[in-house]
């Protein structure tokens, strides 16, 4: 009888492939527990090489604790199913146990010996449960209910009230976990299509890791298809990835100089791209820099992959940050550390939003020379016997003076060609035609450079955004929003799952919306224009200066509970200091600085006491792509806080904030009060 039941333990845990163990939970109650911890150890083996006896332990607490609950829960819980060490993220974390009802799906993680309800451990199980919320398609349609057991913490109310979709955290003890239970049977939902064990594991998950969570991963050995969520995002990334690699092996095996144009829309996963031919050019024979003129962008990931390293591997932070920092460097510090002579150590170079190098006038300030940043670039490979730069090209990010597009980089080619350096040139279609996806001409339209030197490669492109998961179509409303093509972007909303932003004149009521969403470690922070210098009087502190490092560091490492994290909502980001980065939720606060006048948007600057209509062509797009970027940071949602203004004050005028409103209204904003 009892091999019987072994057999039918084993297939009943092998017919997945991924949780340890799943059953109906009659069968569990059926096994043996030690055949049931056994199979644990045995699947635990095949990835970690031993079962630790502490983790033995914590399995035979476990199951002894969920077989007295389903005993007390009764005959009804015979035909739930059950999921032991259940797989969340690709990258090896797992959930204790997943009990299946009727449209319901119960995340239990256990913390067994303990007597308390920490902070860590509830973030982490609403982490769980949020995940599969996020990411996980039969979960999706099913009310979700993460479960945190404290073997011997007091115990404490329950309360299932729905929110966002899914039910507060239920904190319990050893004896109390069958009351969530028992109080969940009156919300099933046999409406729902039946979920058992086999379906839930075989089920697609997809997550879409942050650019921080993302850089750690690779930096820690994993490739761009253990991060990715198997859609069509994660076949074009991992197409461009192949590609790149291949032109690098390509260049050093035949001593060539390669240059590679990449295109894509914001949130397209670019530097996800670049950061991974970095990573494992540094790992091969190659040695190879992701480089970005985004300094708070390379602060932010090199401290973050730094701290990651140290905590994983021992190695002293000091270490792992000198060796994050020659992973990703600031381009400016390359450049003047490269130009007057010396031999740069790294063959593969990449060069993170290349549309925005600088022309020659800003390289006479900057450098002390009349020379563009394209043709900079150029010289200092030149001296290499072989190299390849990666330029990852995007629409509507240049916020700054003197950022050229891709015609620099034409007339550098061009140049270089007329001076006996051969460089081949493989690109997008896009970077060699022109149009949105690169804001304006492409190489081809370069009067000097010859069309016939360009190697059109379409792997080359991405298409497909990886930021925006709840909306793909985010990017698309934003560029029609932001060319104030309401009605256009109106129809965008329309075909969207939710609306593309929440609004609301109140900036409370918007922190509030915020800090619902901060649960399970969620990253939510407020963004303001750098030019919106009236926000103050709205009760919004300006944003700290895009060289203040320390400061974005901190507001993007730290977790909401400290008060310098974004997650603490008391201090808003500006365009310069969010680029290139992102959060999960976010909270535009929208000042005057852009306002509509009925049929288009004014861009303005403040020339106190009084604003200032920006008329210069360049100025203008430098403000409506600050809002781009502003408006593209979210990755699941986002809310605008339009203020009402103030009547007794003409530079927060009341009509211009509601004409703002309306605007914003009429383009698909779903109204939050």
């Amino acid at each position: 009888m009892i091999a019987l039941m072994q057999d039918s333990l084993i297939q009943a845990g092998d017919a997945t492939g991924r949780s340890f163990y799943a059953s109906k939970v009659s069968e569990f109650l059926n096994s043996e527990p030690d055949l049931i911890v056994g199979r644990l150890s045995k699947q635990h083996i095949a990835f970690h090489a031993s079962a630790e006896a502490e983790q033995v332990r914590a399995w035979v607490r476990e199951v002894e604790i969920l077989r007295q609950t389903f005993e007390r829960v009764g005959d009804t819980s015979h035909q739930w199913s059950i999921l032991l060490e259940a797989p969340l993220l690709r990258l090896g974390k797992r959930m204790d146990a997943i009990v299946l009802m009727p449209g319901i799906v119960v995340v239990i993680e256990f913390k067994i010996g303990e007597a308390s309800y920490t902070t860590a451990h509830c973030v982490q199980t609403e982490r769980y449960a949020l995940s599969l919320q996020d990411f996980h398609e039969a979960s999706q349609s099913r009310l979700i209910i993460p479960v945190l057991c404290a073997e011997n913490a007091d115990p404490r109310s329950l309360n299932l009230s729905v929110r966002n979709g899914s039910v507060g955290l239920q904190r319990t003890n050893r004896n109390t976990l069958g009351d969530v239970l028992i109080d969940l049977e009156k919300m099933i939902d046999f409406r729902t299509p039946d979920l058992d064990a086999l379906s839930f594991d075989l089920s697609p998950y997809r997550p879409t890791p942050t650019i921080i969570e993302a850089a750690q991963a690779l930096y820690a050995g994993h490739g761009i298809a253990d991060i990715g969520r198997g859609d069509a995002a994660d076949s074009e990334l991992q197409e461009a990835a192949r590609i790149l690699r291949a032109i690098v092996r390509e260049a050093e095996a035949g001593r060539q100089k390669v240059i590679c144009f990449v295109t894509g829309a914001p949130g397209a996963g670019k530097t996800l791209l670049g950061l991974d031919l970095a990573i494992k050019s540094r790992s091969n024979s190659q040695s190879g820099a992701l480089l970005s003129g985004n300094r708070p962008l390379v602060h932010v990931l090199t401290e973050a992959l730094a701290a990651d390293c140290a905590a994983r591997t021992g190695v002293s932070k000091s270490k792992a940050k000198y060796e994050a920092d020659a992973a990703i460097q600031n381009l400016l510090g390359y450049l003047k550390e490269h130009t007057d002579g010396a031999t740069p150590p790294e063959n593969v170079i990449i060069f993170d939003e290349a549309q925005r190098a600088w022309n020659e006038e800003v390289g006479q300030k900057l450098m002390g020379r009349p020379t563009s940043e394209p043709a900079l670039f150029l010289g200092i490979l030149d001296r290499l016997d072989w190299s390849c730069l990666v330029c990852l090209v995007g629409p509507g990010q240049e916020i700054n003076r003197g950022e050229g597009g891709l015609a620099l980089w034409g007339e550098a080619l061009a140049q270089s060609a007329k001076s006996g350096s051969v460089w081949k040139i493989i690109a997008a279609p896009q970077a060699i035609d022109g149009g949105p996806s690169v804001s304006g001409a492409g190489l081809a339209h370069c009067g000097t450079l010859d069309r016939n030197q360009l190697h059109s490669e379409a792997g080359l492109h991405l298409a497909n955004g990886v930021r925006a998961y709840r909306n793909p179509l985010h990017g698309d409303w934003v560029a029609a929003l932001l060319d104030s093509q309401i009605e256009k972007a109106k129809c965008i909303s329309a075909l969207m799952a939710s609306p593309p932003a929440m609004i609301t004149r109140d900036l409370r009521r918007a922190k509030a919306w915020l800090s619902e969403y901060r649960r399970g470690g969620r990253s939510v922070g407020l963004l303001t224009s750098s030019g919106a210098v009236r926000m103050v009087g709205e009760g919004v502190p300006p944003a700290p200066r895009s060289d203040d490092l320390t400061t974005i560091g901190h507001w993007f490492l730290k977790p909401y509970m400290d008060f310098r994290s974004s997650g603490a909502l008391e201090t808003p980001m500006s365009e310069f200091g969010c680029q290139g980065l992102e959060l999960d939720y976010v909270g535009l606060c929208w000042g005057n600085d852009l306002i509509w006048s009925g049929s288009e948007w004014l861009p303005r600057m403040m020339r106190a006491p009084r604003w200032q209509i920006i008329r210069e062509s360049e100025k203008k797009r430098f403000r409506l792509n600050g809002y781009r970027v502003l408006l593209t940071r979210a990755r699941a949602g986002l809310v605008v806080f339009v203020p009402k203004g103030s009547a007794d004050d003409p530079t927060r005028s009341p009509f211009e904030a509601d004409m703002i409103f309306d605007a914003l209204i009429a383009a698909g904003c779903g109204e939050l009060d």
